[in-house]
Parts: C-alpha cells; sequence; structure tokens
C-alpha cells in the first residue's frame, strides 16, 4: 500500500534531490552566452550561487540562502525549516531578472 505524502513533504524531498543537480549544473560551471541581439554587450557569463537556489525553490524560510542550500544539500531539510507564506513581495518589481540585467 502507498502511503500520499504531504505537499509540504514532497517540496522538501524535490529540493533536497534538485540542490544536488543544482550544484552540478549551475554552481560547479559558468556559461557564455552570446547573441547579437544584446543592446550592451555582445556576450554575458552567467553563473550561479548557493545563494540563488532559495529564490528558485520559492519558499520562505527563516535561514539565511547559504544555510537553506547547505540543509538542502546535505539532506538535513525538515519541514519545519519552511512554509509558504509570501513576505514583502511586490508583484510589480523585477528586480534582479535576466530580462532586466540583458
Amino acid at each position: 500500500m502507498k502511503i500520499n505524502n504531504s505537499f509540504k513533504e514532497r517540496v522538501r524531498q524535490v529540493a533536497i534531490k534538485q540542490s544536488k543537480i543544482y550544484k552540478n549544473i549551475f554552481i560547479d560551471y559558468q556559461y557564455l552566452i552570446c547573441s547579437y541581439d544584446f543592446k550592451k554587450q555582445d556576450f554575458y557569463i552567467l553563473s550561479a550561487e548557493q545563494t540563488n537556489y532559495l529564490h528558485l525553490v520559492g519558499v520562505n524560510t527563516f535561514f539565511t540562502p547559504k544555510e537553506f542550500f547547505t540543509k538542502c544539500f546535505n539532506g538535513t531539510l525538515e519541514e519545519s525549516d519552511f512554509d509558504f507564506s509570501k513576505k514583502n513581495t511586490n508583484p510589480s518589481v523585477v528586480k534582479g531578472s535576466v530580462r532586466r540585467k540583458i
């Protein structure tokens, strides 16, 4: 008999599993993006940090972004370590988006 996990538990499991993939693909490498259509520069070098992971997972936590990534990567993230409340959000701001920077 299969036991269904709660949505929060599934999010926890995915955040842990994907943190390894995120590190292997994004933290461990830099990417050169070139285009004649870029207006400010001909190319950009993209890289990612541990601190970007929390934003991508999209949960709220009292941990710093780096602490959150470390807990995910080490497999020690608990359901009580995060929630889904949205704090201090302003949907009209696109701060830090790739679209805005390029």
